[in-house]
């Protein structure tokens, strides 16, 4: 091999070294860039766009690592701060009940199921026997009156709602007086029958619950006539439909009163 070949050999194998300095290491000894100046300038800015460009991929990893981070704490806060607010939101629709219904709220409770078909209208609910619930205990929301607790597990319990037919519920119509019974109607209504009173019943008139029955706190709200049924002359006691006030399709959360 002659001596020119050796010679680019060698300052190639400098320039290499310089690169790798340059791109791995940091600062090449003076001597060495003295030693191989051609080399060195060839390779030197390569080795230094490597070394700046394995420092950026550094950097940006570090970055992703710490917005993922922070992603996750604000995702954390997020729901901490959503339940915060659902039990600003317990709190307050307790409060309500208790100022415009009953003193008497013992919990609340998250409906967990509904059932409603033709004849019947059950929800089931997250509390049982080992939270305090027990049989006959009125079911409310700041809206109206949903039903009566009918059964009761360890961690669950069976809501009968208004609209089933097997309820029954003493009335009264605000601002006129009267008394009568609620009963559910086959498709999810309340027809109230047997009311007696002075006044004559009107359509728009509201529904709120009696004394009748001793099961239900007085002055909670039911719902609003809809239709007064026809009647015979002589019979004193009268019929009318009532739309509830409680859309127990769209429930989340009901509120338990201490049975009367």
């Amino acid at each position: 091999m002659s001596s020119l070949y050796k010679a680019w050999y060698a300052y190639l194998a400098a320039g290499l070294l310089t690169f790798v300095f340059t791109a791995f290491v940091g600062q090449v000894p003076n001597d060495v860039t003295a030693a191989v100046s051609l080399p060195h300038n060839l390779l030197h800015r390569p080795g230094v766009n490597v070394r700046n460009t394995l420092r950026s991929m550094t950097d940006r990893s570090d970055l992703q690592a710490t917005a993922a981070g922070l992603s996750d704490e604000v995702a954390r806060l997020r729901q901490e701060n959503r339940y915060l607010e659902l039990q600003v939101e317990q709190l307050q629709q307790v409060v309500r009940i208790r100022e415009d219904q009953s003193p008497g709220v013992v919990t609340t409770a998250a409906i967990t199921g509904l059932s409603s078909g033709s004849v019947l209208s059950r929800l089931t609910i997250d509390k049982g026997s080992a939270d305090g619930i027990v049989p006959n205990m009125p079911v409310t929301v700041p809206q109206g009156l949903v039903g009566i607790v009918t059964e009761v597990g360890r961690n669950r319990a069976t809501v009968r709602t208004v609209s089933d037919v097997e309820s029954r519920i003493g009335v009264t119509v605000r601002e006129r007086g009267g008394q009568g019974i609620a009963v559910g109607e086959v498709g999810g209504g309340v027809r109230v029958i047997n009311f007696m009173t002075g006044e004559e019943v009107q359509v728009g008139d509201v529904v709120e619950t009696s004394s009748y029955g001793g099961l239900f706190p007085r002055g909670v709200l039911l719902g609003e006539v809809v239709e007064v049924l026809p009647r015979d002359p002589n019979e004193l006691r009268s019929s009318f439909v009532v739309q509830p006030s409680v859309d127990f399709s769209t429930l989340l959360e009901v509120a338990l009163i201490a049975p009367q």
